[in-house]
């Protein structure tokens, strides 16, 4: 059987679901309110992202169809991250600064970075994050003919969101990389990306979902 073989739909809001996507946005989110010094990441981890997940797992755990949709949504949104970073090389090869390693430092309150535990953030908790969040959102509005347009759009929210992030708090730019023209199309290109290639997974992993009654 297909990895994205339909499942039915669960549209029905519920906790369970809300928890799914409160856990599915901390990672991002948490990155931002350390750079906004709201909360170290360390302390998010520990307080806010494990705890999340856990009950999110926890209240989830006998409802195999929310578990089918999560996974779905977070292995399109790792697939979907890495060839984001795959259009981000060009970028990179010309001077756009790769803040991602510093995760680890952040992590761990040193001075060390690290690209496995930084990537290993960006893809199983950023990307996978924001990968379980539009599987959720496209399934309970019932996202099916504009769903690459609206992920697409996903996309440049979450892009529009981290340009909010650097210009509010210039210490964001310090701490991830400053706004430059190379940036700033790097970015919105590789969120376009993102969108674009989560939008194809979802419209295949979603495509004949019903109603669940």
């Amino acid at each position: 059987m297909s990895a994205f073989a339909p499942i039915l739909s669960v549209r029905k809001p519920d906790i369970k679901v809300g928890l799914f996507l409160f856990a599915g946005l901390l990672p991002v989110s948490c990155i931002a309110l350390h750079c906004a010094e709201v909360i170290t990441l360390k302390n998010a981890l520990w307080f806010l992202i494990i705890p999340t997940i856990l009950i999110a797992f926890a209240t989830s755990s006998i409802d195999r169809k929310l578990l089918q949709l999560v996974l779905r949504g977070w292995i399109s949104g790792i697939i979907a991250v890495a060839l984001y970073d795959l259009s981000r090389v060009p970028f990179i090869l010309a001077g756009w600064a790769d803040f991602i390693p510093h995760i680890s430092a952040w992590l761990t309150d040193t001075n060390e970075n690290s690209y496995l535990i930084g990537y290993t953030w960006r893809y199983a908790g950023n990307g996978g994050g924001l990968g379980i969040v539009f599987f959720l959102l496209a399934n309970h509005f019932g996202w099916k003919k504009y769903i690459v347009s609206n992920a697409v759009s996903y996309g440049l929210l979450v892009f529009a969101s981290l340009v909010a992030l650097l210009l509010i708090f210039p210490g964001a730019q310090k701490m991830m990389f400053e706004i430059t023209p190379l940036s700033f199309f790097g970015g919105m290109i590789g969120h376009i990306v993102y969108g674009y290639v989560l939008g194809r997974l979802a419209k295949r992993g979603l495509t004949g979902v019903t109603d669940e009654k």
